[in-house]
């Protein structure tokens, strides 16, 4: 597993927002009393990225109805590094590397669309790797689970294992489950990354595979990402009554820790047996749509409309 220890440590510092949080080799420690307040838009600790609209697996659970007729936004390359040249940072060097910064630690990539499939996907690894800013993304694992099998997946792979935090793997849609399994093989094997695992919360049956999937991964997969199903782009469902409920039941039975939860859980979360730390949703992180020469910043990847737009 690679580490980013040569990266010194990290700082960002807003007092106004009672905030302050030191980063190190992939691990955040907020500082202070207190809970902080919202970050300014443009300031959140954590991005999710979208790079396209574009999917080649069509969830019918999809919150954004991403898929075959969406595009590839262009040349997000350059305009992720001019968008990262506005932010001021002061790098110290005494006995290790100290660096006070404005930019954010890590992003997700993938927030509206498939990442995998757009076109500069593994040249925009480098290129957030080389801003020192740690670009992780979510992926339906098709293209990954073609490693050896084919260029475009192996040079993902190797971009993978150089710049990338971590990966989430989307386990839901039955129809490619094979596919994700694979991917997820493929990324234990040689990705040299964080391999997490998204699950779909919508029935029973739901938690009953989650619960399967973390016995049979046992400690090769970092965290188990459980998301609320929400009535949004293509699902016109939420979650069952008592599911929750259930889960509950299933994680504090099972003894599972490495599980983290979706925003939408908070609410159920602030009553429940299971305990996790808990933050207002949307304060420290926010969306981002990456076009050319323009930086959309948005609430969430549920809520899509604009609160602010930087042009470069």
């Amino acid at each position: 597993m690679k580490d980013f220890k040569d990266w010194g440590v990290k700082r960002r510092c807003f007092l106004n927002n009672n905030y302050n949080a030191i980063w190190f080799n992939l691990k955040t420690v907020r500082l202070g009393d207190g809970i902080a307040k919202e970050l300014e838009p443009d300031k959140a600790e954590f991005y999710d990225v979208g790079i396209n609209t574009k999917c080649n697996a069509e969830c019918p659970f999809c919150y954004v109805s991403a898929g075959h007729e969406g595009i590839n936004y262009p040349d997000i390359c350059e305009t992720w590094k001019k968008w990262m040249g506005t932010y001021r940072e002061k790098v110290q060097k005494k006995a290790f590397k100290f660096t006070f910064t404005e930019k954010p630690f890590q992003i997700a990539i993938g927030s509206t669309g498939e990442p995998t499939i757009h076109p500069e996907f593994t040249e925009f690894l480098e290129t957030v790797f080389s801003t020192s800013v740690v670009p992780n993304y979510t992926t339906n694992g098709i293209i990954l689970s073609k490693y050896g099998k084919s260029p475009i997946a192996d040079s993902i792979m190797e971009a993978t294992s150089n710049f990338v935090g971590g990966v989430a793997v989307s386990f839901s849609n039955l129809l490619i489950r094979h596919q994700a399994e694979q991917a997820v093989e493929n990324l234990i094997k040689y990705g040299n990354t964080n391999v997490n695992i998204h699950h779909i919360i919508s029935t029973k049956e739901s938690v009953d595979n989650f619960i399967q999937t973390w016995l049979y991964y046992g400690d090769d997969i970092l965290y188990h990402v459980l998301l609320p199903l929400m009535p949004s782009g293509r699902s016109t469902k939420g979650i069952e009554d008592g599911v929750f409920e259930y889960l509950e039941e299933q994680v504090e039975k099972n003894n599972i820790k490495n599980v983290a939860f979706g925003a939408h859980f908070i609410n159920a979360l602030q009553t429940s047996k299971i305990k996790t730390w808990l933050y207002p949703a949307e304060s420290l992180s926010k969306n981002v749509i990456l076009t050319k020469d323009k930086v959309q910043i948005t609430p969430s990847s549920f809520n899509l409309n604009p609160i602010k737009i930087i042009n470069l």
